[in-house]
C-alpha cells in the first residue's frame, strides 16, 4: 500500500502528512498559505509538493488523499434548547463534540429577541433540542413554529423530545429549511447523549455545508473532505483515552478530553447535568494572533509580572499579534511573550474545561461538596497541539506551566505524563480514523513517544 496524504485546510496555512498506514509512520510533511482568495486547492498543491519533497525520492505513489477543513469559518452551529443549564447546555455540547464554533446559545421560548440573535449569528446548521421524551412538547412545538415563521432556512438537526420530534422536524420542512432527526440530547433528566446529534451535525456537514462555502471549483475538494479540523482533533482524543488534549490556536484555544471511565467520588455530588466521558470546550477569547487581546485581557497581571516589560510594550506585542495572523517572533522578547501568552491561554482554557469541587451550603444539614464539571485528576497524559508546540522546542515547558497555575479544588490532572504534537499529526491521525483506526493508533504510537499509561487499544 502507497501513501495516504492528510490535509488539514487551515484558515491561514494548508498542512500536508503523508502517512505510510501499514506501519504508521509519518513519511514526509509541508505546508502552505491556505489560498482562501482563489481556490484551496492552490494552496493544497503547493502544501503537496512539499510534503513530497520532504519524504524524498524513496516515497511511494499517493494511494488516497482525505482531508479535514476549518477554512472560511469552520463549521458554525447554534444551539437551541428550552432550559440553559438542561436541554440548552446539551445541545451545545453535541455541537462542539462535532466539531463546531457555536456561534449562539438560546433557551426557552423564542421571542423576537432570541430569532434576531439567531439571525445575526448566521449559523449553517441549527441543533434544535428541547424537552425529555415524554416531557414538554407544546413548547418545544412552539419554538420550532416560531423558526419556520421567521424564515430561518439552512438545515437543522432535530435532537428534541422524540415524541414530537418527527412533527418539529415537518414544521422546519414545510418553512424551507431542510431537517433531519436525530436522537434527544437529553433523553431524560441528568442523562446526556450527544453521539446521535454529533453524527447527524458531521453528515449534514459533509453533504452540504462544505459544497456551499465555495471554497474550491475542484469536485475532488469535496471528495476529501471528511471532518471539521477540531473533529478530527478530538476523534484522535478519543483514540488515545484517558488524555487531556490542549490546542493553542490563533483565535481559539480548544480543550479536549477523553476519559475511560468516571472516577468514583463516595460522598460528592455530582453535576446537575454530568459531562460526557469525551468532552470538548472552545474557548474564543483565548488565542495567539486574533484572539490575543482576550488573552491578555484574562491575564494581565500575571504576564506583566513574568515578562517585566512595561504595559505599553506588552500591549504593542498583542496588538500586532491581533492584527496580523502571519506574524512571526522576531527576537527574543516576542519569543518570551509568546509563551507567556500561549502559558495564559492554556491555564484559563484548562481551567474552565476541567471540573472543580465545591462546597455547596444547604439551608438544613451540613456542608456537602459537590463535583462542578469532568474529574480528570487520574488522566495519565496531556498533549499539546498546534502552531505554538509545533515550531517551538519548549512546548514541554510551557504545558509544565500551565499545569503548575491548576487552582485550589480544580480537578484537572495532578500528575500526567506530558508530550507535545510537534509534527501535527495529532489532526492527521483522527482523520485516518476515519478510514483505518489501527493505522492511526500506529501512528501516533510512533509519533508522539506515548507513556504506556496514555493509550490503549
Amino acid at each position: 500500500m502507497g501513501l495516504v496524504a492528510l490535509a488539514d485546510f487551515g484558515s491561514t496555512y494548508t498542512k500536508v502528512r503523508l502517512v505510510e498506514p501499514e506501519e504508521g509512520r509519518l513519511a514526509g510533511g509541508g505546508e502552505a498559505p491556505t489560498s482562501i482568495d482563489t481556490d484551496l486547492m492552490e494552496g493544497y498543491g503547493d502544501a503537496l509538493g512539499a510534503a513530497l519533497s520532504s519524504a524524498g525520492a524513496g516515497a511511494s505513489a499517493i494511494d488516497h488523499r482525505l482531508a479535514v477543513s476549518s477554512a472560511g469559518g469552520g463549521l458554525r452551529v447554534a444551539a437551541v434548547g428550552l432550559v440553559a443549564d438542561l436541554t440548552a447546555a446539551a445541545a451545545r455540547q453535541a455541537a462542539l463534540n462535532a466539531g463546531a464554533r457555536v456561534e449562539a446559545v438560546l433557551s426557552g421560548r423564542l421571542g423576537e429577541e432570541e430569532l434576531d440573535q439567531l439571525r445575526a449569528a448566521r449559523p449553517e446548521i441549527v441543533l434544535f433540542a428541547g424537552g425529555t421524551d415524554g416531557g414538554q412538547a407544546e413548547l418545544v412545538l412552539e419554538n420550532a413554529r416560531r423558526l419556520g415563521e421567521r424564515g430561518a432556512g439552512g438545515y437543522a438537526v432535530v435532537a428534541c423530545n422524540a415524541e414530537v420530534a418527527e412533527e418539529a422536524a415537518a414544521t422546519l420542512r414545510a418553512a424551507g429549511t431542510e431537517a433531519v432527526v436525530a436522537g434527544n440530547v437529553m433523553p431524560e433528566l441528568g442523562r446526556l447523549e450527544v453521539e446521535s446529534a454529533r453524527e447527524a451535525i458531521l453528515r449534514v456537514f459533509l453533504d452540504h455545508v462544505i459544497g456551499g462555502k465555495g471554497l474550491s471549483a475542484s469536485p475532488e475538494f469535496e471528495r476529501m473532505v471528511k471532518l471539521p479540523t477540531p473533529e478530527a482533533v478530538f476523534e484522535a482524543t478519543r483514540l488515545l483515552d484517558d488524555v487531556v488534549v490542549v490546542d493553542v490556536g490563533g483565535a481559539t484555544t480548544d480543550v479536549h478530553s477523553s476519559r475511560s471511565a468516571e472516577v468514583a467520588a463516595p460522598g460528592i455530588e455530582d453535576p446537575l447535568l454530568p459531562p460526557p466521558l469525551a468532552l470538548r470546550t472552545v474557548e474564543g477569547d483565548l488565542g495567539l494572533r486574533a484572539g490575543a487581546e482576550g488573552a491578555w485581557a484574562a491575564d494581565r497581571r500575571w504576564i506583566e509580572a513574568e515578562a517585566g516589560a512595561e504595559e505599553a510594550a506588552i500591549r504593542q506585542g498583542v496588538s500586532i499579534r491581533k492584527k496580523s495572523p502571519k506574524w512571526l517572533p522576531g527576537d527574543e522578547r516576542d519569543e518570551e511573550l509568546e509563551a507567556l501568552l500561549a502559558v495564559g491561554c492554556g491555564a484559563h482554557a484548562l481551567r474552565r474545561h476541567c471540573g472543580t469541587m465545591l462546597l455547596a451550603r444547604g439551608e438544613k444539614g451540613p456542608p456537602t461538596l459537590v463535583r462542578d464539571g469532568p474529574d480528570l485528576r487520574e488522566v495519565g497524559l496531556i498533549l499539546g497541539t498546534g502552531g505554538v508546540f509545533a515550531h517551538r522546542e519548549d512546548g514541554e515547558e510551557i504545558l509544565r506551566r500551565v499545569l503548575e497555575r491548576r487552582p485550589p479544588r480544580s480537578l484537572a490532572p495532578a500528575e500526567p505524563a506530558i508530550r507535545v504534537d510537534r509534527n501535527y499529526v495529532l489532526a492527521a491521525a483522527g482523520l485516518l480514523a476515519t478510514e483505518d483506526r489501527a493505522a492511526a493508533r500506529r501512528l501516533l504510537e510512533g509519533e508522539l513517544d506515548l507513556p504506556s499509561t496514555g493509550h490503549h487499544d
